[in-house]
């Protein structure tokens, strides 16, 4: 008889980055039934202030897809941004992952994660890291708002209304629960 793992629940919450900092969280989205994948993503300050954000409309995918053109877009928008000390996050481990080790070329998804990498070895100190989506509530909104817009890239100027609540909670610090195995 197996003996399941003991669970226990954390509290979990956005962590503004350092100052002069610029912290990118990315996620994406698929609609199962129809295979639709999206993006999105945010661009904040070590107040936790608004730069800039994104959703694309990627059309249809793996979840992994979404989540690799998630981390590219917010790479390719903080490099635009100017910022040049970048943490991305994504709470996706196998995005992270794909982006963490070799890649051979003969992989599906070899174009985008080659293209992440390639900015993620600029000139810039750049780091990219797992978060849980309890961490990364602001970067899922966005994502599932992709599905509102026609295909391709929409891009946040100023901080949606429909993010008010969560960005207001990430400030705040208010943490999210989350059961883990001990």
């Amino acid at each position: 008889m197996a003996i399941s793992p003991e669970r226990s629940v954390v509290h979990l919450h956005w962590m503004a980055p350092l100052p002069g900092v610029c912290k990118v969280n990315t996620d994406g989205s698929r609609i199962n039934s129809s295979c639709l994948i999206g993006a999105g993503g945010l661009l904040r300050d070590s107040c936790g202030n608004w730069i800039k954000g994104f959703s694309a409309n990627l059309g249809y995918g793996s979840i992994i897809e979404a989540e690799l053109w998630g981390i590219f877009w917010g790479l390719n928008m903080a490099w635009d941004a100017g910022f040049r000390i970048v943490e991305i996050e994504c709470d996706a481990t196998s995005a992270v992952a794909l982006l963490k080790s070799p890649i051979v070329s003969t992989h599906p998804l070899f174009s985008v994660i080659n293209c992440c990498k390639m900015k993620i070895q600029e000139d810039w100190c750049c780091s990219v890291k797992h978060i849980f989506r309890e961490q990364n509530c602001a970067a899922d909104a966005l994502a599932v708002k992709s599905y509102d817009f026609d295909p391709g890239l929409f891009v946040f100027l100023e901080a949606p209304a429909f993010l008010s609540e969560i960005l207001a909670a990430d400030v705040r610090g208010v943490a999210r629960p989350r059961l883990v195995s001990d």
